[in-house]
């Protein structure tokens, strides 16, 4: 017969393991349902475990994964989605547009060596960062990213010669978890392919109308 303080121990560690499987099994399984959005998907884990999806979607590269943001001064922990097309745009330039800048964006790229002015038809608390050569991107972005940065949830769009990047909210932590134990837990079992979608149409609609010349732009309207 096991000591009391041994069996204590034992049913904590049980917890505790029982705890950590679920919590590996969410993280590995946050964005099944969204498979069926693209083609050839292919679901992994990151380092972290956190879900991981690639594939293609009409011509283009996707890659998507979530990213945790739990530093502590920020109102309540993050989770962000980013998704990546690959499909080249015409500007061999780089842009980063990010909503509300905290300064402590660590997914965010640190070597742009230029500042731009936010556009008028942009919201105002906007940090536009780039090449130094990347205005006539940003020339030719405006318009397209005005719809796109008005969503509340955007926290980021990043545009290169490769193509584009978009990061936004996933889910926001719970309060009480987080101000009594400055813990992290998030009320989202997958992420919906209702919110996945749009994000795929637009992020290409974006890049096809930074990549495509012209008479490629006016042929895909006709088709």
């Amino acid at each position: 017969m096991l000591p009391l303080a041994a069996l204590i121990a034992l049913a904590a560690a049980a917890l505790c393991w029982r705890r950590q499987r679920r919590a590996a099994a969410w993280r590995a399984g946050l964005l099944a349902r969204c498979a069926a959005e693209i083609e050839a998907p292919r679901l992994g884990r990151d380092r972290a475990g956190f879900a991981t999806l690639r594939g293609r979607y009409q011509g283009a590269a996707v890659d998507v994964r979530l990213i945790p943001d739990t530093l502590v001064h920020r109102r309540l922990p993050q989770l962000w989605l980013q998704l990546t097309l690959r499909l080249p745009l015409a500007e061999a330039a780089t842009l980063d547009i990010l909503r509300r800048p905290a300064g402590a964006e660590f997914y965010t790229p640190d070597d742009l060596p230029a500042r731009w002015p936010v556009p008028a038809s942009w919201p105002a608390d906007t940090l536009v960062r780039g090449t130094r050569n990347a205005g006539d991107l940003l020339a030719r972005a405006e318009p397209a990213l005005a719809p796109i940065l008005a969503d509340p949830t955007v926290k980021e769009v990043l545009l290169t010669r490769e193509g584009l990047r978009l990061t936004v909210q996933a889910s926001e932590g719970a309060r009480g978890a987080y101000l009594l134990l400055r813990g992290s837990h998030f009320a989202l079992a997958q992420v919906p392919p209702e919110r996945f979608r749009p994000l795929l149409y637009e992020g290409l609609r974006l890049a096809r109308s930074l990549a495509a010349t012209p008479v490629e732009t006016r042929h895909a309207r006709a088709a």
